[in-house]
């Protein structure tokens, strides 16, 4: 029987092949047999020129500015006649090509809704363009995103993910040679006319995206899959419409999950964005930043249904997986308290005084919502609750049809107000059970102190089947 390939590192430490990871686009990345945690690539240019410049270029990552990112850092080189280096990977973690593309003969919608369904894919996605985004905020470029290089966790009810293959990683203002994995290269990078930018990198993250949500690439449609070669040449080009062009249906796809199902009306437009006018042109293209917004915010529009368990979008009537009922739901509107804000006296004059911010048309200001589902339960963090860009989480709310638990994940001192402000509470980190059904009373939580400007959840009800 054949052994397994074995390289070995500049230190003389011998490492045994394993499985490949994947390929990108200058070589593959293998596991390492016997130790989980690490991983080696290889190029595939044997070089000693390109040897040099490896080494050269992992010096020049070391001195970047990555603290605190989920990067697995590279490690060691490789002794020739290989070409490489070893990584150290992101432990529970696996490629997010893993939740793109379903096992020969499963059922797609299972193995779908397995997989965390809509919900945990919005997440995954957002926390990876958070990635992106903090690198750009840096100046820096990674330049090659692709499904084999974005991890994401193993385990279903997680949502962390790690970036390897970090050896392309560059000073925005730093030159360097052109390196895309084939069908995830922004146009100008396939065609040789531009190099790599943070507005490549967030082609790149809309390919992936739009293929992980709907497991349909975007340019690879009916027309390209069924026509000559050169139809994919010129698709992964930018020559020809994304599958989901409103005014161009040339290249539909009939593969996949259909995108009404997947896509939320913001969504559906960064991708246009990107795939139509930002197919030509970089700069149309919207950055990292606003991929981490609406695709958070397409998120925490999404409801549980009780009888498949799939995720789904609460402006349906029904779950579109198995047509049952839309449940009965509570909607976490989040608005702003002003100890100082205007409010109608009578006869059109205003008075000042402390009240919820409002429109031009005096109804309350919503600054952000959040839908929790009979039988579901989320966790709010600083991004809803206080309006910044921390993962910490806040809040937990947990809903059954009737009654709501809130409970603190913090030291906050949040305040729980009737609407009547009849009744008040201090909310702990004891669970607090309160009545949001038809009958029961309206609450606010108050994410701050009476007298300083803060964010304030309303929670509302809606019941079964209202869409």
């Amino acid at each position: 029987m054949k052994s397994a390939p074995a390289v070995t590192s500049v230190h003389g430490r011998r490492y045994q092949l394993g499985g490949s990871l994947g390929r990108g686009g200058q070589g593959a990345v293998y596991t390492v047999a016997g130790d989980p945690t690490l991983a080696v690539k290889l190029l595939e240019d044997p070089s000693r020129t390109l040897r040099e410049q490896l080494r050269d270029q992992l010096a020049m990552v070391g001195r970047l500015p990555l603290d605190g990112l989920p990067l697995a850092h590279p490690l060691e080189l490789l002794r020739p006649p290989h070409v490489g280096y070893v990584m150290r990977l992101l432990s529970g973690m696996a490629p997010l090509r893993s939740l793109m593309r379903p096992p020969d003969g499963s059922s797609v919608a299972s193995w779908y809704i397995q997989g965390g369904g809509l919900r945990r894919r919005l997440r995954v996605l957002a926390r990876a363009a958070e990635v992106l985004a903090t690198l750009h905020g840096r100046g820096l470029v990674f330049v090659d995103p692709s499904p084999t290089n974005v991890f994401v966790s193993v385990a279903v009810e997680a949502e962390e993910v790690g970036l390897i293959d970090t050896d392309n990683l560059r000073p925005s203002t730093s030159p360097g040679h052109t390196v895309y994995t084939p069908g995830y290269g922004a146009p100008e990078l396939v065609r040789g006319t531009g190099g790599a930018t943070s507005l490549s990198d967030a082609y790149a993250f809309a390919v992936l995206a739009y293929e992980t949500l709907t497991l349909t690439h975007p340019f690879l449609g009916d027309m390209v899959q069924n026509g000559e070669p050169e139809l994919e040449e010129q698709a992964l080009a930018g020559e020809l419409p994304w599958v989901d062009d409103p005014d161009d249906d040339r290249n539909r796809a009939s593969s996949g999950i259909p995108s009404e199902f997947i896509l939320s009306d913001n969504l559906r437009r960064i991708f246009h964005e990107t795939f139509a006018a930002g197919r030509a042109d970089p700069m149309r293209r919207p950055g990292m930043t606003r991929w981490v917004e609406f695709l958070h915010r397409a998120a925490d529009r999404t409801l549980l249904c009780p009888a498949c368990r799939a995720t789904f979008y609460c402006d349906r009537r029904t779950c579109p997986w198995c047509e049952e009922p839309r449940p009965a739901s509570v909607i976490a509107a989040v608005l702003i308290w002003d100890p100082a804000t205007p409010r109608s006296c009578g006869r059109g004059g205003l008075e000042h005084g402390p009240g919820i911010l409002r429109d031009g048309s005096g109804k309350p200001r919503v600054v952000d919502a959040v839908f929790v589902s009979a039988g579901d339960q989320v966790v709010l963090t600083d991004r809803v609750t206080h309006g910044t860009d921390r993962r910490a989480p806040r809040l937990q709310v947990a809903f059954d049809g009737t009654r709501l638990t809130l409970q603190s994940l913090d030291d906050e001192p949040w305040r729980l107000v009737s609407s009547d402000g009849r009744y008040e509470r201090t909310l702990g980190q004891t669970p607090e059970e309160i009545s949001v059904g038809p009958s029961g009373t309206a609450w606010m939580l108050h994410a701050g102190r009476p007298e300083q400007r803060h964010r304030v959840i309303r929670f509302d009800f809606y019941p079964r089947g209202t869409p």
